[in-house]
């Protein structure tokens, strides 16, 4: 590594979320996980490692390329892939052993003749209006026609929930009652598949009764509650923590400004570290002048605009050097992450003495948390977007707390 700025992985916080999700779990109810999107952001190579070491069984990916992504090197968790699969492509994710979400896209005439079983969960529209079937007779009819296909197999449907982390559950209630009509319809008909699923994250905190067969959770596998206000969670752990260098400390004066189109005014003596790290890295522009960051054991404010690279902030009384990291977002760094202690690490060793001094401070330090809930609010979107947004040119650095 060289530019300093990486994200830190936590799988044993990864390891803790799933614990404690399995822990809230119905009994007779499974865990799949969503990890489309390269695991919200997070690697999904060492996320479904470590899922799978959890024994989770199944995950959720949101394309047939993600999921031959998975496939080529883990064989032992069945994957199902919630977005299209075209007809073309259904003899592809049969031989990989994939499972699908039937849609429009892929309707069941139009799919060939496959040498090879293909497992299917249809998908139910009970009030979301994305995907599915929205007609109990519908729904009948189609696991009719896949059941008389010998390369067919239904194993699942499902549905999801619009609103299950509004303040009132009135809206999931409505979206559950449905559910149970296209249940009992296909049970009367025969076709009933062994799992009926819909709750994501917010359902399995908040309403055992939505747990079903298996609940598909996302966010809160890896450390947030979809609404902290309305489904407080905090045994829950951040996974990911977004480090970025001090790259310069100076001191500005009154009637000086701050950074692009001169949006800050300097007040009083001031002084000011450039930290590297920018949008084209995934840290919100919109958080300008209003974002926080960790820095010298203080949450201080972003001042001006948030650059591509860079981002300044106001470190005034604080004791912060060029070469000391702030956290842009996640746990506070380690103590010894200051005093140019990057720079006195060849470039092919800072990983490892990443992961090293990590682990040491997760095992002895008392850190602050700077929570995405908190960053997502100010920048008016939520904690799914950025972690998602941070980009592949910051390294992930896996560690295991």
């Amino acid at each position: 590594m060289y530019r300093p700025l990486f994200a830190v992985i936590d799988l044993a916080h990864l390891s803790h979320n799933i614990r404690y999700l399995k822990s809230r779990l119905r009994p007779d109810a499974s865990l799949m996980v969503a990890v489309k999107a390269d695991a919200y952001g997070h690697g999904v190579r060492a996320v479904v490692s470590r899922l799978a070491r959890e024994g989770v069984r199944d995950v959720a990916v949101a394309s047939l390329e993600e999921a031959l992504e998975i496939r080529a090197f883990q064989r032992d968790v069945n994957i199902l892939v919630l977005g299209a699969v075209t007809p073309d492509a259904c003899a592809k994710a049969a031989e990989a052993e994939v499972e699908i979400a039937l849609t429009d896209l892929s309707p069941i005439d139009e799919i060939p003749r496959m040498p090879k079983r293909l497992r299917v969960h249809l998908p139910l529209d009970t009030g979301m209006n994305r995907l599915g079937v929205k007609r109990t007779d519908e729904a009948v009819a189609l696991a009719r026609t896949i059941a008389a296909r010998e390369d067919l197999e239904l194993v699942g449907a499902g549905t999801h929930l619009a609103a299950a982390d509004a303040d009132d559950p009135a809206h999931a209630s409505g979206q559950m009652e449905r559910l149970k009509v296209f249940a009992r319809a296909l049970e009367e008909a025969g076709v009933r598949p062994a799992r009926i699923h819909a709750g994501n994250s917010a359902a399995l905190l908040r309403n055992p009764d939505w747990h079903l067969d298996m609940v598909r959770v996302g966010i809160a596998a890896y450390g947030y509650s979809p609404d902290p206000a309305v489904l407080p969670a905090p045994s829950l752990r951040p996974v990911m923590s977004l480090y970025a260098g001090v790259l310069r400390v100076a001191r500005a004066q009154p009637g000086e400004t701050v950074g692009y189109g001169a949006t800050f005014a300097v007040q009083r003596p001031t002084s000011i570290a450039t930290v590297a790290g920018g949008y084209a890295d995934g840290y919100p522009r919109h958080l300008s002048n209003q974002g926080d960051v960790l820095v010298g054991g203080d949450l201080r404010p972003v001042i001006g605009r948030v650059c591509m690279d860079q981002l300044m902030v106001d470190v005034t009384g604080l004791d912060v050097a060029t070469g000391d990291f702030a956290a842009l977002f996640g746990y506070e760094p380690p103590a010894l992450w200051r005093e140019g202690w990057w720079n006195r690490l060849y470039p092919e060793e800072r990983a490892a003495r990443v992961q090293e001094t990590y682990r040491m401070a997760s095992n002895r330090e008392e850190r602050r948390v700077l929570s995405l809930d908190r960053l997502a609010a100010l920048a008016q979107t939520i904690p799914y977007e950025i972690l998602c947004r941070v980009h592949r040119r910051v390294p992930r650095v896996v560690c295991d707390g």
